[in-house]
């Protein structure tokens, strides 16, 4: 039934009551826009809450399972303990610090050197460095005494598998020059170790890439590519390596996870550098930091000339 048209005039508002409820109505209005849009800021998938889009990040690449390049097997190389607590620090890149890729007490010889390629970054060393010239001749001194049939006289690890206050390595570094390559000084690191000693991921982060290729050209090896979890613009790569015991994906601890093997180059590659200063014909893994350009980019350093691939 309709309303008496009387009782509707007598239940009109002043105007000026009408006028305050719209006033603070518009006002609740504004307040809930402002702080929805902040929370939407806060959440939103694609920008920082200050506005700024975030940095693009890869991913990883799809890859077979690595195959099994050398004696050992994928699974018994990634059955083996992880040392504990994980290897110390040895070098830092923009205020980040990166573990000794193989242990502290299997570490024969540390030497930082220019990389072949101008896309690398420059390691800074956080042990001292020390004397080349007397780190060669006592190799040379000892061998000398282990080719005249003093099969005691062997050169003991002369590092050290301690670290200090700070996680840092208490051993010495080398730094050895390289002629006719394009990288800076202290861009690539060589750790010396025995073929087979475990081979431990340098940061924390995820493994991008594992690809066999061919050293020289004629030589079995493996490249480990690794995203670091502080950089999205730095491919990490561990050569001079066999029996990957991880897989494209997988994440990895600094220090701790395994990923595979020393490698021993030293059966076939007669012109190691690191021959000078160990008894292990100069065996090692090799570390290296190079720039990406754009995400989804991997450096493939068997190529020549070396180059990026997309992986889409």
């Amino acid at each position: 039934m309709q309303e008496p048209a009387s009782s509707r005039r007598h239940s009109k508002r002043p105007a000026r009551d009408v006028g305050r409820e719209r006033l603070i109505a518009a006002v609740s209005v504004a307040v809930l826009f402002v702080v929805g849009g902040a929370a939407l800021a806060l959440i939103s998938p694609g920008r920082a809450a200050s506005g700024t889009a975030k940095a693009d990040v890869w991913s990883a690449v799809a890859t077979s399972a690595p195959s099994t390049i050398g004696t050992a097997t994928t699974e018994t190389s990634a059955t083996e303990p992880a040392p504990e607590p994980p290897t110390p620090y040895f070098a830092s890149f923009r205020g980040v610090k990166l573990r000794l890729p193989v242990p502290a007490a299997s570490v024969t010889v540390l030497a930082f050197h220019q990389s072949s390629y101008t896309d690398t970054v420059a390691m800074t060393s956080l042990v001292p460095f020390g004397s080349v010239t007397k780190a060669r001749a006592t190799a040379t001194a000892a061998l000398a005494k282990v080719k005249a049939g003093d099969a005691a006289t062997v050169l003991a690890t002369p590092q050290s598998g301690a670290e200090n206050d700070a996680g840092v390595w208490t051993g010495s570094a080398l730094q050895l020059w390289r002629s006719g390559v394009g990288g800076k000084m202290n861009s690539a690191a060589d750790c010396g170790a025995d073929a087979g000693t475990p081979v431990f991921s340098p940061v924390d982060g995820t493994v991008m890439e594992i690809r066999p290729y061919k050293l020289y050209g004629k030589y079995d090896d493996f490249e480990i590519h690794i995203k670091p979890d502080a950089w999205n613009d730095v491919d990490i790569i561990l050569l001079h390596v066999t029996d990957p015991a991880i897989t494209a994906g997988t994440r990895v601890v600094g220090g701790v996870t395994r990923i595979a093997s020393v490698r021993d180059l030293a059966k076939t590659v007669s012109g190691i550098q690191l021959r000078n200063y160990t008894l292990n014909g100069g065996n090692h893994t090799h570390v290296q930091m190079n720039t990406i350009p754009k995400p989804q980019l991997t450096w493939v350093v068997g190529q020549d000339p070396p180059s990026l691939v997309r992986h889409n």
